[in-house]
């Protein structure tokens, strides 16, 4: 991994046309390219029928083509359910750590019945194609919505204004899906008892029978099975069989353009023209996610006017915005690009149809996911926590908290008369700036280098003079580092930091000297919700419904030398029949793992 990862930053360096790509200049630079493994992703679902109320929940396996291990040569991962039009129902970004990651789906009422593609990738993936990339075929069943046409069988499609409800069945040119799909008995699923009662306490065991040969990163789901005819999910194992062939290095030749991995974090690009559409070269570029834990990065235009930057930290605001470091960049057309769209138009989909035969199974269905939805307040799940934001990177900044002290009209006023170590200096232009003074314990010498970086609600502000008169009475509070700082290719002695109490400061601004793009919040790792119920005294939980049919969902459990095997507890609902234990996963060898058991509710 280390060579891949010098391999990268050498790449990243050269980088000097990236818009979106990157071009292949020569046979030596395709050579070095090849030595960066391509990725495969399998993605372990719970479902692959959903009804409007329900969730899909998902687990990402980002793997080296080459080993077939779990790498880490990307960070993020794109998931998407894709309609027969190729249009996304939804688009989700999944941060991977050590090619791991997890997300979930809730369906809406507004996703009509129909066959869908649940397809995974990441940017570096996109560059061997549609066959690089994970498929699994997921159907939606829509009740509340008029047209079925999509899912019809041709003797069952109603006049104008029926609604059909009836049970699905597989058509003859979908996959196998009724075979049992090959198990491995390295990890055996164990249960305290096959047969339960409703709202009984179930005790899993996954157990681990072949020692470091077990060992691996997996994903349990229980659910109930379907009563309807549906296909089953594509298993780690059947998984390991379709994509044993696919790229193992980028299929590309010189002068090609390739998407770049997002080995660093999450890859942003744009590029800065004058109104006259000329490239600014060799400019810095600030690009940051403003808000109270704002992000803060550089870049530098290349000789096309184009700059590139990775965000590696995890963020909560959904804007990015890039401004030119000049008191000029008014003059500057600066843009932020999204990335390209993968290609989709070889999607094979499967072709679910319906008849008209199980109205009953369908109704009652619907009506448990009513319910639940209903009840989902006293059911919730809870986004675990991530990690601290520290946007001064480690440093400890002084803070004065304006609301401790008598509030002054002007931030000039108030930087005199309240706020220590922070003054305003005119320069030989007559402009003016803030300055910070040296800490003297940590510098003997006076420090007579360059002024503050200045931010206000994470927004980074080159002119000074602006401020002078802003009003003070807005100000929550001011941080000030006093540590000497680099941005881009030019150094700073210290940072102001301004947060205003409503954090609408870019509001207040004019916006046409900054590129900004709205930015979709990766998932986030949450432990979903598991129902308890007491076994003796009073149970709170006792008066509320419990229809259920995903008891239990795990999206990562790992099995080392340290995690021999684990148990977990859930409880059964009040829906009767007979639920399935899933486990799918790899072991750190790469090899697949899919394992099953079934319990009985009566």
């Amino acid at each position: 991994m280390r060579n891949y990862l010098l391999l990268l930053g050498l790449l990243l360096s050269q980088v000097g046309q990236v818009s979106a790509q990157y071009i292949i200049k020569s046979e030596a630079e395709l050579g070095d390219l090849k030595k960066l493994p391509l990725e495969k992703i399998y993605v372990h679902g719970n479902t692959t029928l959903l009804f409007p109320g329900e969730y899909l929940y998902y687990s990402v396996y980002c793997m080296n083509a080459m080993t077939n291990k779990l790498d880490n040569i990307s960070r993020m991962a794109y998931v998407e359910l894709v309609g027969e039009d190729l249009r996304p129902v939804f688009r989700q970004k999944v941060r991977l750590a050590g090619g791991r990651g997890q997300g979930d789906f809730f369906v809406p009422v507004s996703v009509p019945s129909g066959n869908y593609k649940l397809i995974a990738y990441t940017q570096w993936m996109k560059n061997a194609g549609v066959s690089q990339i994970f498929q699994d075929d997921i159907a939606v069943i829509n009740p509340y919505r008029v047209d079925q046409e999509a899912i019809l069988a041709a003797t069952d499609r109603p006049g104008i204004g029926r609604m059909p409800v009836s049970a699905l069945e597989t058509a003859a040119d979908m996959r196998e899906s009724a075979e049992s799909p090959r198990e491995d008995r390295s990890i055996i699923l164990l249960t305290d008892r096959k047969k339960y009662h409703t709202r009984e306490k179930v005790i899993l065991s996954p157990k681990n029978y072949r020692g470091p040969l077990g060992y691996g990163n997996y994903s349990l789901s229980v659910r109930r099975k379907e009563t309807l005819s549906t296909k089953s999910g594509l298993t780690a194992t059947r998984y390991a069989e379709t994509y044993l062939n696919v790229a193992k290095t980028i299929p590309k030749t010189v002068n090609d353009s390739i998407a770049l991995p997002e080995q660093r974090g999450e890859l942003f690009y744009g590029s800065v023209r004058t109104h006259q559409g000329v490239p600014v070269v060799g400019n810095t570029v600030v690009i940051s996610i403003p808000g109270k834990d704002f992000q803060l990065k550089s870049a530098i235009t290349d000789d096309k006017g184009n700059f590139f930057t990775y965000i590696n930290k995890e963020y909560d605001a959904p804007l990015l915005l890039a401004q030119v470091l000049d008191a000029k960049s008014e003059q500057f057309d600066i843009r932020l690009h999204k990335q390209a769209p993968i290609r989709l138009n070889m999607l094979d989909f499967a072709s679910l149809r319906i008849d008209a035969s199980s109205e009953k199974i369908l109704l009652e269905r619907s009506i448990y996911n009513q319910i639940e939805n209903a009840y989902y307040s006293v059911k919730p799940d809870s986004i675990l926590s991530i990690d601290q934001k520290d946007p001064f990177d480690g440093g400890t900044p002084e803070v004065i908290n304006f609301g401790e002290f008598t509030r002054f009209q002007t931030l000039r006023e108030a930087l005199v008369e309240i706020v220590p170590n922070v003054w305003v200096k005119k320069l030989e232009d007559g402009n003016y700036t803030f300055w910070v003074k040296e800490d003297l314990e940590l510098y003997n010498s006076t420090y007579e280098g360059d002024p503050p970086l200045v931010l206000v609600d994470g927004v980074f502000v080159s002119d000074h003079d602006a401020l002078l008169n802003f009003n003070a009475r807005t100000i929550e509070r001011i941080s000030i580092l006093r540590d000497p700082l680099v941005l881009g290719s030019k150094a700073y002695f210290g940072m102001v930091v301004i947060e205003t109490i409503n954090g609408d400061y870019l509001e207040t601004i004019p916006k046409t000297s900054m590129g900004m793009l709205d930015l979709t919040m990766p998932t986030l790792k949450k432990h979903y919700f598991r129902q308890v119920y007491e076994q003796d005294g009073v149970d709170s939980a006792a008066r509320i419904p419990d229809y259920r049919y995903q008891l239990f969902w795990e999206p990562q459990m790992v099995l080392d030398k340290d995690v021999l095997e684990t148990t977990y507890e859930f409880f059964t609902s009040d829906v009767p029949g007979e639920y399935e234990i899933i486990l799918e996963g790899f072991t750190s060898y790469g090899k697949p793992i899919s394992t099953r058991e079934t319990i009985t509710v009566e």
